[in-house]
């Protein structure tokens, strides 16, 4: 089991397998400096959110990314299911002012 992995069971069990673990990893490439944040939900391990910066550190330029779409993509699904749910209890109608 690697430094990381140790570390991210004491934080999952410090948490009690609720929330999300973040990561945060930094490495050399040359000339610029490369940090990864990596987020996990401690219930699922599954990954929530991915952050990579590259930069100078003389300059301190940074570029971000971030990929969350499977979240963004739930979140939408489960608005929509809702809005469904509204919809079936509640129909609206839309009527015209003009005759």
């Amino acid at each position: 089991m690697s430094e990381a992995e140790k570390l991210q069971e004491v934080v999952k069990n410090e948490l009690g397998s609720r929330g999300y673990v973040v990561n945060v990893q930094a490495r050399r490439d040359g000339d610029l400096v490369v940090g990864h944040l990596h987020v996990t939900s401690a219930e699922t391990d599954e990954t929530v959110a991915k952050l990579v910066g590259a930069g100078k550190m003389e300059d301190l330029n940074v570029c971000f990314g971030i990929d969350a779409e499977g979240t963004f993509r739930d979140v939408v699904m489960r608005v929509l299911a809702t809005w469904q749910g509204v919809q079936s209890v509640m129909p609206i109608v839309v009527k015209s002012s003009k005759p």
